[in-house]
């Protein structure tokens, strides 16, 4: 003869363990929307780049979803035979950077034009550099141009 209380014991622990199968059909699987990359993605091409003393006014074209460049970033580093510069023909490696962001004044966006400019630099001092684009979906990785490197 089987006890009340065995069958009630048993009923809910049939209970307990059909429930997740139960709630997990019902509602079925949950995901995170991820970013489409064909919709998602800018690109950066340097237009024009102009020294001028302690200056650099750099104008890049933004190209695919303008609207997702949320920072750009100067990466620079000075070109020299010193400690703490970097040679020519040597791989770059970005020894400062200049931050703009879409909320900022020198953050000039106009329509596919973007207006960065870095000052304070050595006018005796050629300097190597490249700029940065982060998107403000943080999934997706940074946006580089080429390096270039400016004249005295």
């Amino acid at each position: 003869m089987i006890r009340t209380g065995a069958i009630a014991y048993r009923l809910a622990a049939l209970f307990f363990l059909a429930l997740p199968v139960l709630t997990g059909c019902v509602l079925g699987i949950k995901e995170w929307p991820q970013p489409v990359k064909a919709e998602d993605v800018f690109t950066l091409e340097v237009m024009a780049a102009k020294r001028t003393d302690t200056c650099l006014l750099l104008t890049l074209s933004v190209g695919g979803s303008v609207e997702r460049l949320y920072r750009a970033s100067i990466q620079y580093e000075a070109v020299g035979d010193s400690d703490g510069q970097g040679c020519e023909g040597c791989p770059f490696v970005p020894r400062k950077a200049e931050h703009f962001t879409r909320d900022q004044n020198a953050f000039e966006l106009h329509g596919a034009t973007l207006k960065l400019s870095l000052c304070g630099l050595n006018p005796q001092t050629r300097y190597r550099f490249r700029v940065a684009g982060k998107n403000d979906l943080s999934v997706l990785p940074m946006v580089y141009t080429e390096v270039f490197v400016t004249t005295e």
